[in-house]
């Protein structure tokens, strides 16, 4: 590890602290010492960083034996983990056919913290394509991201809006009751088309990977220039692509 490259960024007691959390994960029911011997570290140092985890929900103390264990949050993280990696998965093969279709690029995106994350992605074999990469973030107040913040639970979308919205393109919306505006109307059509609100020329059809509560922290997309998405042509995307989202929510459980 070079001074230059990963130990500046390298943070000792979050190290310590995954450290402690993955040996409680493969070994729960260990106490305070016995925690402290195999990590070898000192029994006040792995007291402090296992009560940040604890007041965190990342462990929980058994009060009666005194012994540690994964907590709630820790639940949490696995389940988004198995639903992330189990989307990837099931996602691929139809981004693929879906990008196929059309020969255009194809997106699987998720919502994390006020942004949305590329996590899997299909670029078709041709010159003029848009162009991608993985865990490339955009905002959600523009572009498809609209569509996670339309599917977002409502105090996520407040708490957003309640900001500047910075403009990326001429056509990026900064308004937050015209923003608004489009999220209902994304919700009530279950769909989001984005003209240049990122990237100047360039048309995106978007739909969410639903759960059960009618809400999405994951949507597929397709994007193109806009000169080969004319109306007739965007009208069988947005329909293949809902089609997709729809097949996606149901192996996924989420329907």
């Amino acid at each position: 590890m070079s001074e230059t490259s990963e130990s500046r960024y390298f943070v000792d007691a979050v190290d310590k602290a995954a450290a402690l959390l993955l040996l409680i994960a493969s070994e729960p029911g260990l106490g305070l010492s016995e925690v402290a011997r195999r990590s070898g570290e000192s029994k006040a140092r792995v007291l402090r960083l296992l009560r940040t985890l604890e007041m965190r929900g990342l462990v929980t103390c058994t009060p009666q034996t005194r012994v540690y264990k994964l907590g709630y949050a820790a639940a949490l993280i696995g389940r988004a983990a198995m639903e992330q990696v189990d989307l990837v998965q099931l996602g691929q093969p139809i981004l693929e056919r879906l990008g196929r279709e059309f020969n255009e690029t194809a997106q699987l995106r998720i919502r994390e913290g006020d942004q949305s994350l590329c996590v899997a992605f299909w670029e078709p074999q041709r010159e003029l394509r848009v162009h991608t990469t993985l865990n490339r973030r955009r905002p959600l107040h523009a572009g498809s991201g609209k569509l996670l913040l339309a599917f977002a639970p409502p105090l996520l979308r407040g708490e957003i809006l309640s900001r500047p919205l910075p403009a990326l393109t001429d056509n990026t919306s900064t308004d937050a009751s015209v923003v608004m505006a489009q999220l209902e109307e994304i919700r009530s059509n279950g769909y989001c088309v984005s003209r240049g609100e990122v990237t100047r020329d360039l048309v995106s059809v978007s739909a969410p990977i639903l759960g059960p509560d009618g809400l999405a922290d994951a949507s597929i997309l397709i994007s193109a220039p806009a000169t080969r998405l004319p109306d007739g042509i965007l009208e069988r995307c947005i329909a293949s692509v809902r089609t997709a989202a729809a097949e996606l929510s149901s192996m996924l459980g989420r329907s």
